[in-house]
């Protein structure tokens, strides 16, 4: 069974003041799988087939969750079984002997250690029906669902510990702790990351600056592309200079909220407005559909490859000189020439925009069942990842000196740490208190980035919804009607492949007929009922 939960939130927008941020970005100038996981007493924990689990091999852990073990004790740390996130199953080669060196750290800080399992999406949902022990778990708005789990039970509620246990973690999270946040009630920590959705051009700067003498802004319309692809195609006649996959361009959808599945939005052009509230279907978006005939146009001028609705991926192999990616400001993980062939600049070409699902990267959420000197140690161990660089570092980007080296205040990857140990950082604990990456010491990131990302969402669109989430159990045969519609038609209609007009003249009726505009009224008359509540 499904359970659906809407979300309060204090006060709507005023988590965005000035004030606030003000707050934050001083924080952050204090802050500068599923074998079997053997823990060392012997004892083993039932996991299904296919995560990956590190185990625990420091030599003074005892090896349990046992509630008796003190904390506060180096000699016999207490041991936390942490859930954390994989995509396709596994784990960094080097995971095992990164957490050794970690768990070494913290055991003397804090006298805890942690035994990591990695979980892909179905294991999250898998492991937390049938009642699998852990202790902590990697939690978003996109995996192991944070509102909807936490609405379950399944979450301790931290709001009256947090701050006397880890006074450092509740004020290095401050203002931020509405994203952990269900009716006044906090859940789980979040893990601060880029919270809004800012959407990018990735440019061979080699070829448009060095070569052409074009000028690559910071950011542009997605209109402005066009005269990078025309001079490209000029030059190189049988290349495609936007080679596009079947989902088609990554991140176009963030010019608006989805609220029901890809076709009932609310676009983020009207944040702040009567409109800021009205879900229409996404054919009465102009912003975005206009994005849709611009790529129409394009893939007329075989800009785009004539393949793209069929595609499945584009590798790295394929040197187009323009990629499209979901990053932040200042964002060095496309800069490095040795994996694309040239130097990559990025434009801006959407956002910030934001909304609680944006927000909900990534959390660290408690076991409801867990023992209370667990809990408190859990605590203790988030508050580390937040205030400590060097052990924040080492789950991020493993052993200094064979995974990476500082340099310029930045984290430069070595070729092992590349291979051996590469993954998102959100998923270990908070990027903002870990050191930025740089791509090699000619290609530096600012040491400071995440400060100014900080200060940049004081101009973001913010949703007008407040968290919101659309409950589809009054109309769920309908939203499965429209969602075989809409999946028949997307691929060729975000890659261009097919006249946006015309295409939609076939898909309104067609959506209409199997009940658009009763699922549109269901959502609107919950969205306004829920948005009383802050009346």
């Amino acid at each position: 069974m499904h359970v659906y939960v809407q979300v309060k939130r204090y006060g709507g927008h005023s988590f965005m003041k000035k004030r606030w941020l003000s707050l934050i970005l001083a924080g952050m100038m204090v802050l500068s799988g599923c074998g079997s996981a053997v823990n060392d007493a012997g004892s083993a924990q039932k996991e299904p087939e296919g995560a990956s689990a590190v185990a625990n091999t420091d030599s003074g852990s005892g090896g349990s969750t046992d509630a008796g073990a003190d904390a506060g004790a180096v000699d016999e740390p207490i041991e936390l079984t942490w859930w954390t996130y994989t995509a396709d199953g596994t784990m960094p080669d080097d995971a095992k002997e990164v957490l050794q060196r970690a768990n070494e750290i913290s055991a003397e800080k804090i006298g805890v250690t942690v035994n990591m399992i990695y979980k892909t999406t179905e294991q999250f949902d898998l492991d937390l029906q049938t009642g699998e022990y852990y202790d902590m778990t990697f939690s978003c708005d996109w995996c192991n669902d944070f509102d909807g789990n936490a609405v379950k039970g399944y979450y301790y509620d931290i709001t009256d510990k947090v701050e006397a246990v880890a006074p450092e973690l509740y004020k290095a999270v401050v203002p931020w702790w509405e994203i952990g946040t269900l009716n006044g009630r906090i859940y789980g920590v979040p893990m601060l990351k880029d919270l809004g959705a800012e959407v990018f051009f990735r440019m061979n700067s080699d070829y448009f600056e060095n070569e052409k003498g074009m000028t690559l802004p910071d950011e542009m319309s997605f209109a402005d592309l066009e005269p990078y692809l025309k001079q490209y195609k000029e030059d190189h006649p049988d290349e495609y200079p936007y080679y596009l996959p079947g989902v088609g361009i990554t991140g176009l959808f963030q010019v608006h909220e989805r609220i029901v599945s890809k076709y009932l939005v609310i676009p983020y052009s009207k944040a702040g407005t009567p409109e800021g509230t009205k879900i229409i279907p996404v054919f009465d978006d102009e912003e975005y559909m206009g994005m849709l005939r611009l790529v129409h146009k394009w893939y007329e001028l075989g800009y785009i490859n004539p393949d793209a609705a069929t595609t499945e991926e584009v590798p790295k192999s394929i040197q187009t000189p323009v990629r499209t990616g979901t990053a932040w400001t200042g964002f060095m993980g496309w800069s490095d020439p040795g994996a694309y062939g040239f130097n990559v600049k990025l434009v801006r070409f959407i956002g910030p925009n934001m909304s609680r699902g944006t927000q909900q990267g990534s959390l660290i959420a408690i076991n409801a069942a867990a023992p209370e000197k667990n809990v408190d140690a859990c605590l203790k161990y988030m508050e580390l990842l937040y205030t400590d660089r060097q052990f924040r570092d080492t789950l991020a980007y493993g052993i200094e000196g064979k995974h990476f080296e500082y340099y310029e205040d930045t984290v430069i990857r070595t070729a092992e740490g590349n291979e051996h140990y590469m993954q998102d950082n959100f998923v270990t604990g908070p990027a903002i208190s870990a050191s930025v990456v740089s791509a090699n010491k000619e290609t530096l990131a600012d040491p400071r980035q995440w400060e100014k990302v900080y200060k940049g969402y004081a101009d973001a669109r913010i949703s007008d919804t407040n968290g919101f989430s659309f409950d589809p159990t009054n109309v769920e045969a309908e939203i499965a009607a429209l969602d075989a519609i809409w999946s028949s038609y997307n691929a060729e209609l975000v890659t261009g492949t097919v006249d946006t007009d015309e295409a939609v003249k076939e898909i309104r009726p067609q959506m209409e007929a199997a009940g658009l505009d009763k699922v549109r009224e269901e959502a609107q008359r919950q969205l306004d009922e829920y948005l009383e509540k802050f009346d």
